[in-house]
């Protein structure tokens, strides 16, 4: 076990963004007056990773836990202890463990939205004690007296004596809490099951999988989806195409990723009339960009391209070239960067020129 650190945040059910049945309580002025707050998806896993966030003043003292991290921006296998304050007062409410902690805030584009964190762990390293067994109290200094408990931060290094005592108390709480509390992200058991409904053919369970993912209940649809496919008359690529966007909707990006790969190795002829081989590379275009893999991306996209360009559609062939762009400006690729706005001015329509502008100024400014 490595370094410990206590982090207090705004009291939530699930911290899996803000409901009707879960709102923040008890998170200082400003989650009250905005009913708003950072801490919301610190227990959302997102392709496998939790990110936590804790409001604080300036840098994270690693050096706090770790003398030899004086100049570090990143230290290994931290423990996040999560605690906020109900009505009965400060508890704790989750862990994170073998978690990275940075020294300054990092930041995670979730559908351009900028998530900012400074803890990451491998959501099956996360724990989420249900909200009834919450019963360990972290008191403050203020109730408990100088030294005591945590003070007016929100980040605690418990680097006192009396810090020192309490961590393995805790800790002890926390091994025995595993087996009552709910590892956050999904199995590889949950995303492969299979529901048990009988007498319905692949047709009619896709039908129950589409009306479960309208309602919200992706992992629902997922596994009806599973049955389907298990039973499916026809191999096609629709079918798929949905169950790799079921995988999306619960942030399983590289199990997204293998499926729609498979959904293009089973398109129909009539599903390549109505271009669903598009649909499908666009949406790997997609999250491979959300994973890193710029050049898979790139890749991806200049076979949209010429589908594109076959189709002469316009409108899809500057869409294509605008991802490029933006993958050219990001591998700061300047060069190819000119050769797409040629491009873009070689098919001659207005579509999108105000777009294509902003990156030939980006490029008149390199010069």
């Amino acid at each position: 076990m490595g370094a410990v650190v206590f982090c207090n945040i705004a009291w939530m059910k699930d911290y899996r963004g803000i409901t009707d049945a879960d709102q923040p309580a008890k998170g200082g002025s400003w989650v009250k007056e905005n009913n708003d707050a950072m801490e919301k998806n610190n227990f959302l896993p997102i392709n496998g990773n939790c990110y936590g966030f804790v409001m604080h003043r300036g840098q994270h003292r690693l050096e706090c836990l770790d003398r030899t991290a004086a100049k570090a921006e990143v230290m290994d296998d931290v423990t996040v202890i999560w605690v906020a304050t109900s009505e009965s007062g400060r508890k704790i409410v989750g862990w994170y463990e073998n978690a990275e902690m940075y020294r300054d805030w990092q930041t995670y584009d979730q559908d351009g939205c900028y998530i900012e964190y400074t803890f990451c762990t491998e959501a099956r390293n996360a724990y989420l004690i249900p909200i009834g067994l919450r019963e360990f109290a972290i008191e403050t200094a203020h109730q408990a007296g100088k030294g005591r408990g945590m003070g007016q931060s929100n980040v605690w290094y418990a680097n006192s004596e009396f810090g020192q005592r309490l961590i393995p108390k805790v800790l002890k709480y926390l091994e025995e809490m595993k087996p009552k509390c709910r590892i956050i992200g999904f199995t590889q058991e949950e995303i492969n099951k299979q529901t048990n409904i009988h007498e319905k053919t692949s047709m009619e369970l896709w039908d129950l999988a589409c009306k479960a993912f309208d309602e919200g209940e992706y992992l629902k649809s997922l596994q009806i989806y599973n049955q389907a496919q298990s039973i499916e008359e026809t191999p096609c690529g629709k079918l798929r195409f949905d169950r790799a966007f079921n995988l999306e909707m619960l942030f399983c990006y590289d199990e997204a990723i293998d499926v729609y790969t498979e959904a293009l190795k089973n398109v129909t002829e009539e599903e390549y009339d109505v271009w669903l081989d598009v649909n499908i590379k666009e949406r790997l275009s997609w999250l491979y960009r959300k994973t890193g893999k710029n050049f898979l991306a790139w890749h991806m996209e200049e076979e949209i391209f010429s589908a594109y360009k076959g189709g002469k559609n316009n409108a899809g062939m500057v869409d294509s070239l605008l991802e490029m762009m933006s993958i050219a400006y990001e591998e700061k690729d300047f060069e190819r960067m000119k050769k797409l706005i040629d491009a873009f001015d070689d098919i001659g329509t207005k579509y999108c020129a105000d777009a294509v502008d902003y990156y030939k100024r980006i490029l008149s400014i390199e010069k």
